[in-house]
């Protein structure tokens, strides 16, 4: 890459963002698939916005488009079979959507950044892990070998791993599971991002570890005030991290608000059905999980009407018939149910939560 040609766009960061607009403005995007079975609608009207310093979480099951999101606003989609039919992604009030492969290139990693999900297929095993860690430095910053292999050591010490000096040496097979995904870490944070976007980087990490990778995020965010999209399929996760969450089912938002209005307010049956998996630490004494019946449903053929119905206890004959309009609120919380708008309804059968959550702590320590 030609670094002095694209300086404009390693440097986007630096320039304020326009008055009015938002860090990240995801506008009503569809991504969808055009495949021999059909098309696949695995984005289908999603928005949300994201500014400095903010956590957003995207909660959902396998399949709800959480990372085909991701990865669209990353420019990683291969199209074909990929299409966009709709929306748009601005970023600092810039379309993405326009952007050049080379102009993408320059901002990706440098700009915005992603963790993905399984560190042990994202990192080459062919290359040490200092040399794949100095690759985005050496692009993005102009580094000289030697000068990105010393910043790689600074990097694995940043994010907890010992004898630094000695692991950039080593290869990804040499690391445990943990120490590859605060690698990874290291890696997307490597050229100061505007924007770190984690695909479920906690999933196949065990509970201790999940905390400490969840802590070192919320430690560099503090530091660098950078925005989090945090992907998961576990509400438990981001009640501890998320300022804004957001809730998907079958391609779709289905709910949106922040953390507090998600966990003490929630509207949607498929969240409350999410918040009653989420195991509390006396609950084996006093109440089972209570999962969800069913399974998604396919995205080639959706189901008529609401799509989380063939699932729903509480679904109607108008649930089945009818697409439910978005309910919004004038905090902006809203949520994809024809009976959103009925207090009664809600808070007959909305669970009770006394999870603390990011939103909560604020309002106290403020």
């Amino acid at each position: 890459m030609d670094l002095e040609k694209n300086q404009k766009y390693r440097d986007l960061k630096e320039k304020p963002i326009p008055k009015g607009k938002h860090l990240l403005e995801v506008k009503d995007l569809k991504m969808f698939f055009h495949t021999q079975d059909g098309i696949v609608k695995s984005v289908n009207g999603v928005s949300y916005t994201l500014d400095k310093g903010e956590t957003l979480g995207v909660v959902g099951e396998s399949g709800s488009g959480k990372s085909v999101t991701a990865m669209t606003i990353m420019g990683l989609i291969e199209m074909p079979p990929g299409q966009i039919e709709g929306g748009d992604i601005l970023y600092r009030g810039e379309s993405l959507l326009n952007k050049t492969e080379k102009e993408m290139q320059a901002i990706r990693g440098n700009d915005i950044a992603m963790i993905f999900q399984d560190p042990m297929t994202s990192l080459n095993p062919v290359y040490t892990v200092g040399r794949q860690l100095g690759e985005g430095l050496r692009i993005h910053r102009g580094y000289s070998k030697r000068k990105a292999q010393k910043r790689a050591v600074e990097l694995l010490q940043m994010v907890g791993i010992p004898n630094a000096e000695q692991r950039v040496k080593e290869y990804p097979h040499q690391f445990s599971g943990g120490m590859r995904q605060r690698a990874m870490i290291a890696m997307a944070l490597a050229c100061d991002p505007d924007i770190l976007i984690a695909d479920e980087p906690t999933t196949a990490l065990d509970v201790t570890i999940q905390a400490q990778i969840i802590e070192l995020m919320q430690e560099m965010q503090a530091k660098n005030n950078n925005a989090i999209v945090m992907i998961t399929h576990d509400l438990g996760v981001v009640a501890n991290m998320a300022d804004k969450i957001l809730v998907m089912y079958a391609g779709r938002p289905v709910e949106f608000g922040t953390a507090d209005e998600i966990f003490y307010n929630p509207f949607h049956p498929y969240t409350w059905g999410l918040m009653r998996s989420i195991p509390e630490p006396d609950m084996y004494e006093k109440k089972p999980l209570t999962p969800i019946d069913g399974n998604p449903p396919s995205l080639v053929n959706l189901p008529s009407g609401c799509s989380f119905h063939p699932r729903c206890p509480y679904a109607t004959e108008r649930c089945r018939k009818e697409l439910p309009p978005v309910y919004k609120e004038k905090s902006g919380h809203y949520a994809r149910c024809h009976y959103s708008h009925d207090k009664k309804f809600v808070e007959k059968n909305a669970p009770v939560n006394t999870r603390d959550t990011t939103a909560s702590r604020k309002k106290k320590e403020a």
